[in-house]
């Protein structure tokens, strides 16, 4: 192509205005879709305000953990349980599982890795696979529901749970069943 074919530029203004309209479109979408999550953000630490301090405390001041109302509806306070150990302090935390009679929560999964073609590998046993060369991977772990039921059921039983290696959070949480 010669240069002197080449005297304008055509840009359809039409399209780009369209670009830059649609542009600040997103923009305020953006904008509006942040401010949505931090309204819930709010809305949700509301309702954990409310649950988990408020509405026992007015009840316990009350001396009552549960409310039955005319219409059918109740209000419940109940203990609730959070767990979960940390990444750092899982080997401690599994230690003490096993050292307190709950190793068995302690789940060991093996995951072995094959090349195409190497699917009759995988009925070996692990000493096996390792004498050849094959790679294990070797990943202890207790599930989380496993892991909460456990420590509520040791926690009212009065055992002393290490809060530090299973990251514990107990509060009460009050529960409102409606009859609609």
């Amino acid at each position: 192509m010669d240069l002197e074919q080449l005297t304008t530029i055509n840009i359809k203004t039409d399209k780009v205005k369209d670009i830059a309209d649609h542009c600040n479109k997103l923009l305020s979408q953006n904008k509006k879709v942040e401010e949505a999550e931090l309204a819930l953000q709010e809305a949700k630490s509301e309702q954990a305000r409310l649950s988990e301090e408020v509405i026992p405390a007015l009840m316990s001041e009350a001396g009552v953990s549960r409310l039955d109302l005319e219409d059918g509806s109740s209000v419940k306070v109940s203990p609730y349980y959070y767990a979960k150990i940390p990444e750092e302090r899982k080997a401690d935390a599994f230690e003490w599982l096993r050292k307190n009679n709950a190793g068995d929560l302690v789940k060991n999964n093996l995951t072995l890795s094959f090349g195409k073609g190497e699917d009759s590998e995988a009925a070996k046993i692990k000493a096996e696979l390792e004498s050849k060369g094959l790679v294990v991977d070797q990943k202890e772990d207790v599930h989380w529901q496993t892991l909460r039921g456990f420590v509520r059921d040791q926690i009212e039983k009065g055992v002393n749970i290490p809060s530090d290696l299973f990251g514990l959070y107990i509060s009460q949480k009050t529960k409102i069943t409606t009859n609609n």
